[in-house]
């Protein structure tokens, strides 16, 4: 059973187990990217209105939804991440970033001798050290991952290309760290609010493996905690 200081790789073992049947069994890669954006628009929403109340309900579905695309693609999401920000922004090799403006291509690096983090909670940490953003900019940047991670979706779909393949995945991982960054602006705990959600299975039918393929688009659920 997950907690609050589960590992990352645990949370996305957990939705594997809680998720994997049904969405094999209902959801198309392009039906689950569908789910994915339908939560980063409500983030945007949130954000740009200023009313942040389901903000964390919709931070830890788009989450949810991400581990579970990853877990499609046989991915391990820590890893992959931690090749791509070892501790530092792979565009300037500082943290925090210091880009004026962002070069072209990243730069290769093995990080600063820093240790991989372990738990959600410390990856999302890690991120507000390296960005420590406005919010308004990091929804910005998550809704431009979005848009990526569909033409990418689209190239791989019409050409099955390894380079493609990479390319998701590449943007999937950004599409997480800017989940992380905007729960890091408005000062969000992931890692509580993961777990009371999906510590006992799926929020809506509290089943492990799901039971009701959360098929239709409904309001947002309190998590349990708010509940307790």
């Amino acid at each position: 059973m997950i907690d609050r200081n589960s590992s990352l790789i645990e949370f996305q073992a957990n939705n594997s187990r809680i998720y994997l049947r049904t969405n094999d069994r209902n959801y198309s890669v392009e039906k689950m990217f569908a789910r994915l954006h339908r939560h980063i628009t409500h983030i945007l929403k949130a954000v740009r209105t200023e009313n942040h109340e389901n903000i964390m309900y919709h931070l830890c579905m788009a989450l949810s939804w991400s581990l579970a695309m990853l877990n499609r693609f046989h991915v391990n999401l820590s890893d992959d991440m931690w090749r791509r920000f070892p501790g530092v922004c792979p565009y300037c090799l500082f943290a925090p970033c210091c880009c004026k403006q962002r070069p072209k291509k990243r730069r290769l690096t093995n990080g600063p001798g820093e240790k991989q983090p372990v738990s959600l909670r410390e990856w999302q940490e890690m991120f507000a050290k390296v960005y420590p953003n406005v919010v308004q900019v990091s929804a910005m940047h998550l809704a431009e991952e979005a848009g990526e991670v569909n033409e990418a979706l689209l190239a791989h779909s019409a050409t099955h290309n390894e380079v493609w393949f990479g390319k998701v995945i590449e943007e999937l991982v950004d599409v997480v760290t800017n989940i992380f960054g905007v729960a890091n602006c408005l000062g969000l705990d992931l890692a509580t609010e993961m777990a009371d959600y999906f510590s006992q299975g799926c929020p809506k039918c509290i089943r492990s493996p799901c039971e009701c393929g959360y098929v239709l688009v409904d309001k947002p659920i309190p998590s349990r905690r708010k509940l307790s």
